[in-house]
């Protein structure tokens, strides 16, 4: 290619396979040709010779100015959508498939390899059954190999071919990088991405394993952990997707494999586990960004895909006694928070890989450090049972049903939910409170711990409970009263008072409290007490009151109380205590010398007839 400088113009120059020299100035002329060269005869007089050399000449247009105007990979998108979008793929895309693949064998000159790859990676994006054909790729397997080989100087190497920007924290990293990129570079991540799309793909035996050595992994590997600084992640994301596809085709093929006599086993046949225990100490960051990815992975087809890819690998690390602490500690807390979201946030059309998620939560929680770990536990408990709840409302997958219950059988929550059952059941029952117990409670247990030291009938027993536990209780005054009698056999127990059978007496009414208690001596005889066991007289000249024995009463016997049966009496309150007089105090003389004193009286208010008395003393002493 020729560059002339004409003025402030610059001139391209560019000749093709054909003899064609192209003079291009600007994009829009680069854009104008290439659709020159896509458009084929309408009238239906073009040959299969045409058609042949309009893709050729399509590739090498885009070849010799790729750097100039196909810097980025949406310019480079954009004009291999053209090529797809032309007559040339949509009515022969088989024959320019086998073109470009022949092509892509026979030529040398990398740039051109870079756009028929680019060509066929978006082909196989739109048709994934020409991904899917054996025989397309086959042979091209080898060719990528060797570009991803290729060794580069990492600080001459830049990023190419990545997704959209990704923003993280306050910066943003961007894929769309300008500047001059090695084509060694552009080629190494193109042929990473083709062949993890045939790897995601088709299944390979081991026979077609066996080109995948344990040198390439290992390269593999320490691609990885080269570009682990790279400011833009697309190569080292593309190469740890590569490796957990390499991985399924590995696990499915041993499998197959395992049905013949003398196989293996398949942890021996899998290269990818086998060269990643040989790396232990030295692939730290496969690890990291691995679960990283799983950890930003969107609802999209492809990062679906990824993530069930990854799982698989996660499953068979776990289970492995090897590499199942191969993980740190705080990455795999971040790995439980995301199966705690993924299991929640994924819909009914993600049931596989919900299944998936359950299938390696139980080898987490039991096989790696989390099984001394307690985090989160209960929120994975919630989360688990979460899943098969309101099965009378919902139908519940037997699958998911069966995987649950398989991690809530582990040991690390038998107990975490014995202990949430026990409670559960004593929140059921009333009986687990966070709070002191109310009046209704305690108003219950008295009457129940009364009414068993007496024989009453079911009847009586059922309305004094239903009335102390519908009334609320009130609180009584102490008073010198024969109810207040007890012996030191019979401990004074506190009883709930209702309207029907509590009378409410004052204190200070002794007249009229030993009636009141012969009238409701009946009804008070239904709560046996030591009291009723004997018989109480009333000496009033001896001030006291004497017990005396008596045969069991016929309420004891549950017959109805009779009107002849002595009743209890109440003791009359005591007379106040008599206020003893002041002796006199002088207050003075009078003139003839008699001595006045102050009267005192025990009363607070003097009568009429005492002022009459005293004023007739003291007229007397004058």
């Amino acid at each position: 290619m020729l560059v002339q400088t004409s003025g402030s113009k610059v001139n391209m120059l560019a000749e093709d396979d054909f003899g064609i020299v192209y003079l291009i100035e600007n994009a829009q002329q680069f854009w104008s040709e290439l659709d020159d060269v896509l458009r084929v005869p309408s009238d239906g007089s073009a040959t299969l010779s045409m058609l042949d050399t309009a893709l050729r000449r399509f590739v090498s247009l885009c070849a010799s100015y790729h750097e100039q105007f196909l810097q980025s990979p949406m310019q480079l998108e954009h004009a291999c959508s053209l090529l797809l979008d032309s007559e040339l793929f949509a009515f022969h895309s088989e024959r320019m498939c086998e073109l470009a693949i022949e092509d892509v064998e026979s030529k040398t000159d990398p740039h051109s390899q870079l756009i028929l790859y680019s060509i066929l990676l978006f082909h196989g994006r739109r048709q994934s059954n020409f991904i899917r054909s054996h025989k397309h790729w086959q042979p091209l397997i080898p060719l990528l190999m060797d570009h991803v080989l290729v060794e580069i100087n990492l600080d001459t190497e830049d990023v190419y071919l990545g997704a959209p920007s990704i923003s993280s924290g306050s910066g943003s990293r961007s894929s769309m990088v300008v500047g001059h990129i090695p084509i060694e570079a552009k080629l190494r991540n193109l042929g990473v991405r083709l062949l993890y799309e045939v790897c995601r793909v088709q299944k390979l035996s081991l026979h077609d394993l066996s080109v995948y050595n344990d040198q390439f992994l290992d390269s593999l590997f320490e691609l990885v952990e080269q570009t682990r600084f790279m400011p833009d992640e697309t190569l080292n994301y593309s190469v740890i997707k590569l490796i957990v596809a390499l991985n399924e085709q590995f696990m499915v093929a041993c499998l197959s494999n395992n049905q013949q006599p003398g196989a293996k086993e398949p942890e021996l046949q899998n290269r990818v586990l086998t060269v990643l225990i040989s790396r232990l100490g030295s692939s730290k960051t496969f690890g990291e960004n691995m679960i990283f990815m799983l950890n930003r992975a969107s609802r999209s087809a492809e990062d679906l895909c990824m993530q069930l890819l990854v799982l698989k690998l996660l499953y068979i690390l776990f289970t492995n006694k090897a590499t199942s602490e191969y993980f740190y500690t705080n990455d795999l807390c971040v790995l439980v928070d995301v199966f705690l979201r993924e299991l929640v946030d994924l819909d009914e059309e993600s049931e596989s890989l919900r299944h998936t998620y359950l299938r390696v939560m139980h080898p987490l929680l039991t096989k790696t450090q989390m099984r001394n770990v307690p985090y989160k536990r209960p929120q994975i408990v919630l989360a688990l049972e979460s899943l098969i709840q309101n099965g009378n409302i919902r139908d519940i997958n037997p699958t998911t049903k069966r995987l649950v219950e398989r991690c809530l059988g582990g040991e690390w929550c038998v107990q975490l939910r014995k202990t949430s059952h026990d409670k559960e059941a004593l929140k059921r029952q009333g009986d687990f409170r966070h709070s002191s117990p109310s009046h209704d409670i305690i108003a219950s247990t008295t009457q129940d711990t009364v009414s068993s030291r007496a024989p009453t009938s079911p009847d009586v027993a059922h309305d004094s409970a239903s009335k102390a536990l519908s009334l609320k209780p009130k609180v009584i005054k102490h008073c010198r009263s024969v109810e207040s009698l007890h012996t030191p056999t019979s401990p004074r127990l506190p009883s709930p008072r209702s309207v029907k059978n509590t009378h409410m007496r004052s204190s200070t009414d002794s007249a009229t409290s030993l009636a009141a208690a012969t009238t409701t001596a009946p009804r008070r005889r239904e709560k046996a007490s030591s009291v009723d066991d004997v018989t109480v007289a009333l000496h009033p000249e001896k001030g006291v009151l004497v017990q005396q024995a008596r045969p069991p009463s016929s309420s004891s016997l549950n017959l109805p109380p009779a009107t002849s049966i002595n009743r209890k009496v109440r003791r009359p309150a005591p007379a106040p205590p008599k206020r003893r007089k002041p002796p006199p105090v002088p207050v003075g003389t009078t003139n003839g010398g008699a001595t006045i004193t102050a009267i005192a009286t025990s009363a607070s208010t003097p009568s009429l007839g005492q002022l009459g008395k005293t004023s007739k003393l003291t007229f007397r002493q004058l």
